[in-house]
């Protein structure tokens, strides 16, 4: 594998028209990448055109009405939809670009360089920038945590799951992506099966006469039903933990990640999050 390039970036604005100029400290030599490029427009993948200036390889993006991730998010928060749409669209581009025996590990997955419009993601393919594909995404990650909705439980759990996914030295995405999808489609199915218990339950909580006199609205001697209303409205399993744990971190910023404990299921088996340290 290549050495990683050092490149500079710095945009440029032409009537209607705004570029992104990436300049490697190198002399431009185009192989087989861009003409494939130019041939085969890739979803997903901007556009770009390689020339040398002054001696060096500058490659320009045309990104007009686009906005980096970065500056879509230094004042919103990023949700669980997002990182969803996000990967999904890498996981795309990846298997398009080796279709035409270009290496993805050219893209570039800072989310300064990462762009998006109504919806739609793109990369910048570099190819003098030339990274493992499987750490860059690791280091994005780490965005995601940073820069998560904190009011979103959902995102939490998946941000979780892909940064502790990705810390395996080989890793399948696509993999870790089908598997979150099974156990969502699993967890979804177990809460609406719980909340129609939950309301079968409510159904057999009836007041006697005597209760019904005392007008009372909190738990009494009135109820013939031994269990509490609010035993019903606990999150059961290891999705409560995370549920709970979640909610506590609502309105507040990660840092160092020692806080946010996960225990297991049997109680025995820790795992640390991230929360901002105190």
């Amino acid at each position: 594998m290549k050495e990683q390039s050092v490149f500079q970036a710095e945009y440029e604005t032409k009537l209607n028209r705004v570029y992104l100029h990436l300049k490697a400290d190198k002399e431009y030599q185009e192989d087989y990448q861009m003409p494939m490029l130019r041939q085969n427009p890739i979803s997903g993948v901007l556009a770009a055109e390689g020339c040398s200036v002054d001696g060096k390889a500058r490659y320009t993006y045309e990104v007009g009405g686009l906005t980096s991730m970065k500056r879509m998010h230094e004042k919103t928060p990023l949700t669980k939809q997002t990182i969803r749409e996000v990967v999904s669209c890498l996981l795309a581009v990846t298997e398009n670009l080796q279709e035409f025996l270009l290496n993805p590990n050219c893209l570039l997955l800072d989310p300064e360089y990462i762009f998006c419009q109504a919806g739609q993601w793109y990369f910048c393919y570099f190819p003098e920038a030339e990274i493992n594909l499987g750490e860059a995404f690791h280091q994005l990650t780490e965005y995601f945590v940073k820069t998560l909705d904190y009011g979103d439980t959902d995102g939490i759990f998946l941000a979780y799951e892909l940064h502790k996914a990705t810390m395996q030295e080989h890793y399948d995405l696509k993999q870790i992506m089908e598997e979150y999808e099974k156990h969502e489609a699993e967890r979804k199915e177990a809460e609406e099966k719980e909340t129609e218990e939950r309301q079968e339950f409510g159904n057999i909580f009836m007041l006697t006469d005597e209760g019904q006199k005392k007008g009372e609205d909190s738990w009494h001697d009135g109820w013939t039903s031994s269990v509490k209303p609010d035993v019903l409205q606990e999150e059961s399993g290891w999705w409560g933990t995370i549920k709970t744990s979640a909610k506590k971190l609502r309105g507040r910023r990660w840092g160092n990640w020692d806080d946010f404990i996960l225990e297991s299921d049997g109680g025995t088996e820790q795992e640390r999050f991230y929360t901002d340290g105190r």
